[in-house]
């Protein structure tokens, strides 16, 4: 029921920020290598939580969520542990750290009320219950820049 409202509301999002234009051009995206593919997530939604200083970062390709990265921050923080609970879901199967051999580096370089930037890289897993085994993916070249 949490992933159909989670999609229920990523898709509200994507739908306003369509709809919405800004001023600027900005080439606001993430780009990320995922075992060896180059992707580009072009569509970023920035949920700033009210008054509180957390902000929920959601990432997908061409408005498409069978391919989703989400993850939180609090402004202000910068450095390598400002980057909280990221995860990346492919078609319903979400990896994030999960093992001890999982390693997950967020570098945020700027981290305000308008604007955050970080590199990444590392690995995640998903869990599989059926099999009782872990899948790894690795995540390199890692690079979010968004203005919101």
């Amino acid at each position: 029921m949490k992933k159909v409202l989670f999609l229920l509301f990523l898709l509200s999002g994507l739908v306003l920020v369509s709809s919405c234009s800004k001023e600027e051009n900005l080439a606001e995206e993430l780009e990320v290598t995922i075992n060896g593919q180059e992707l580009t997530f072009n569509t970023i939604i920035v949920d700033r939580q009210g008054s509180i200083d957390e902000r929920y970062y959601s990432a997908v390709i061409n408005s498409n969520t069978s391919r989703i990265i989400t993850f939180y921050a609090n402004v202000g923080e910068d450095g390598e542990n400002a980057v909280q609970n990221f995860t990346y879901t492919i078609r319903g199967r979400i990896y994030k750290q999960m093992q001890s051999s999982d390693m997950f580096i967020g570098d945020v370089r700027i981290n305000n009320n308008a604007h955050f930037a970080m590199d990444f890289s590392g690995t995640l897993s998903s869990y599989d219950a059926e099999t009782d085994t872990y899948d790894s993916i690795i995540l390199t070249d890692g690079s979010m820049d968004v203005e919101y």
